[in-house]
């Protein structure tokens, strides 16, 4: 499992911190959660100070993260990595089929194997248009 997805208590803490997270702060599930939240809305929990603090600042550092990050800031999980990649495919395969439909339809003198070549050629284009869009569900 990705790391941003596993929960809180896979990180190596006291098990005060631990309980401090679990009773105070319940919306805080995973270790993405946390890494998102600041050091002023831990401060906040009754019985969490400076010594807990640096416990989650030294787990989250061990594990390449810190607090107070931003969404973008994160590393992307593999599902939106590949989403991100088959948007991308998805708007090469429009611009290629636009380009492609801009030939045949501009085109004013049509030789017989031309009309298969062109054809064939924005099939293909449509085809990986239709794969990319049949990956995202």
């Amino acid at each position: 499992m990705e790391l941003i997805k596993k929960e809180i208590q896979e990180l190596e803490m006291n098990i005060r911190v631990h309980s401090a997270l679990r009773h105070h702060m319940p919306q805080l599930k995973t270790i993405k959660d946390l890494a998102l939240s600041t050091e002023g809305e831990l401060l906040r929990m009754p019985g969490f100070g400076k010594k807990s603090l640096n416990e989650v600042k030294y787990a989250l550092k061990e594990n390449g993260l810190e607090l107070g990050m931003k969404q973008e800031d994160l590393p992307k999980d593999m599902d939106d990595v590949s989403k991100e990649f088959t948007y991308n495919i998805i708007k090469h395969a429009l611009d290629a089929s636009q380009q492609s439909l801009d030939v045949i339809t501009t085109k004013k003198e049509w030789i017989k194997t031309d009309i298969d070549k062109y054809f064939e050629a924005h099939e293909k284009i449509m085809q990986a248009y239709q794969e990319s869009l049949h990956r995202l569900f």
